[in-house]
């Protein structure tokens, strides 16, 4: 209240019309100093909120409600990341890296595999998701991916180069006489 009611008394001294000493004029001063205070933190909260550099509630749930859903289950400075990749994506971010840095924009934790030859990408999901959290992944990962390739997203399980690794061969599981539970079970 001080900047704003010092800065108003400053102005209004050298017209000498009116007296600040214990008058109304001096009290309805004060409140409107008050209030300007007040709509001053707004537009500066508001202002903050506009940027994702400065943004920490409103601003950054509005922002990602464009691209998807709100992630307040992340931290403030993830928030913003995610967003600043999200918002880097374009037309021509084709290569690996571009398609890695779209799936860091989700918040994603994986593990991305080619297969160049059969047009197959894998995106191995690490972490716990929901089922609505998974749909929602899958479809973004479907915006997102040139139309010429198939995307396997992955949640959970062994990735392929950890089934090979167990060479576990026809042969073998057959030997062990397991039933179909066991055999999902394996480790």
């Amino acid at each position: 209240m001080s900047d704003t009611y010092t800065s108003m008394t400053k102005k209004l001294e050298p017209l000498a019309l009116y007296s600040f000493d214990g008058t109304n004029i001096n009290n309805e001063l004060k409140t409107y100093a008050l209030v300007l205070d007040e709509v001053n933190a707004q537009i500066e909260q508001m202002l903050c909120e506009c940027f994702i550099d400065t943004a920490s509630s409103y601003g950054l749930s509005n922002r990602e409600l464009v691209i998807g859903a709100s992630r307040d289950d992340l931290s403030v400075s993830k928030r913003r990341e995610m967003l600043r990749l999200r918002e880097s994506i374009t037309k021509s971010s084709f290569t690996v890296e571009k398609i890695e840095e779209s799936l860091k924009s989700f918040g994603l934790l994986f593990e991305l595999k080619e297969y160049p030859s059969l047009y197959i990408v894998s995106i191995y999901a690490r972490g716990s998701y929901s089922k609505t959290e998974q749909d929602w992944i899958r479809n973004e990962v479907e915006k997102i991916m040139p139309a010429h390739l198939i995307v396997q997203v992955i949640f959970g399980g062994p990735t392929w180069e950890q089934i090979d690794s167990k060479n576990n061969t026809f042969a073998y599981i057959e030997s062990l006489l397991l039933s179909w539970d066991e055999i999902d079970n394996l480790e």
